[in-house]
């Protein structure tokens, strides 16, 4: 739950900085019938990473299976988790020196000379994309590979379940956002980040029994 609540603010919080915070006047995608610009164009990133990136970590995962060294499915997610923390630990530092939004709203907006490269969100939509990869393809098969036959389906569900449950918390990052320096929006999610892995590494021996 803590970390589909953290990750999946690449919809909203990640959204609202590109928006407010993000020189965003070199940012325009012409396709010819359609001129598409604004902070709106960063929802692409994380598909197009999907795709660049997905047979670049499989292929990982398949050298370190050829030579013993693949880490188990606990230890991935669990390491998926650390990576989740580190992308909202650059967008921290990124934005240690910026106005509060409701300074900027008094403002009437930041100029463009204030505002931050578009590449802190661009690589911070990387280091996501790179931990989606490490937990979201192997969280639900793995919960299928554990779970006793005549509980898979509620396992599965309570897998979904969670991952809904953290979508329905995303208003908390709205209002933190709203009300509290900006770094300090990001470091909640670094912490629900970081204690998503901490709970997986204090079950992980348990996990990685009952998966043998």
């Amino acid at each position: 739950i803590f970390f589909w609540f953290s990750f999946h603010q690449n919809g909203l919080t990640l959204t609202y900085f590109a928006k407010d915070y993000t020189d965003l006047s070199g940012i325009v995608i012409n396709l010819g019938f359609v001129t598409i610009k604004g902070a709106e164009i960063f929802q692409s990133i994380n598909p197009i990473f999907i795709v660049l990136l997905t047979p670049i970590i499989m292929g990982v995962f398949g050298w370190l299976r050829a030579k013993g060294k693949e880490p188990s499915t606990p230890k991935k997610i669990a390491i998926g988790m650390l990576i989740a923390a580190s992308a909202y630990i650059v967008m921290a530092i990124g934005s240690f020196s910026l106005p509060l939004k409701s300074e900027v709203d008094a403002m009437g907006g930041l100029a463009d000379a204030n505002r931050v490269t578009p590449f802190l969100l661009i690589g911070t939509y990387f280091i996501l994309t790179v931990a989606e990869l490490f937990i979201s393809p192997l969280g639900i098969s793995f919960v299928s590979k554990v779970a006793p036959p005549q509980y898979q389906g509620i396992m599965q569900g309570g897998w979904l379940g969670a991952t809904a449950i953290g979508n329905q918390l995303l208003f908390i990052g709205a209002i933190l956002y709203e009300s509290i320096p900006i770094w300090m929006t990001w470091s909640v999610f670094v912490v629900a980040c970081l204690l998503s892995m901490s709970t997986m590494l204090f079950m992980l021996k348990w996990l990685e029994r009952v998966a043998k």
